[in-house]
């Protein structure tokens, strides 16, 4: 049996797509650049996303200097966009008794408003975490929940 160090457990974020109710894994984070203050922001937590994605004025707003050339292409569902690679560090679990901070890589695309909702990737969180996506509970215990290995 695995012994987990702690786990973080969320609601899930509720919204009334063409009539139908979805529930998305919506997380609070904290993003820091370099030593530019730190910014406060929600990620979907993204078991289809291989790394993080941030939009450009999401980025721009972090202090990425989001002009210069893109380094990378990202593929998606949307398809093909350009994108610059940076080291951010990321924290989470804040109102938890235990908190999570790291720094990852994070993907930020050359627009503006893509992808609308920041995308928070499998690389890293998914081999720090074992992560259960708890959608088939009652409503009252619908949560997703990360436990720290």
């Amino acid at each position: 049996m695995v012994k987990y160090k702690y786990h973080l457990s969320y609601n899930f974020t509720s919204y009334k797509v063409k009539g139908f109710q979805i529930f998305r894994p919506i997380i609070p984070v904290i993003l820091q650049y370099g030593s530019n203050p730190p910014v406060a922001i929600t990620m979907l937590l993204d078991s289809g996303a291989d790394y993080s994605l941030i939009s450009k004025d999401v980025g721009k707003s972090l202090g990425i200097d989001v002009d210069k050339d893109a380094v990378s292409t990202v593929q998606g569902i949307s398809g093909v966009v350009d994108a610059l690679e940076e080291k951010v560090e990321i924290e989470f679990g804040m109102g938890h008794k235990y908190t999570f901070k790291k720094e990852i890589t994070i993907h930020t695309t050359k627009k503006d408003g893509y992808p609308s909702i920041p995308l928070l990737g499998r690389e890293p969180i998914f081999k720090e975490f074992d992560i259960h996506f708890r959608l088939g509970l009652e409503e009252s215990k619908r949560k997703f929940v990360l436990d720290k290995l």
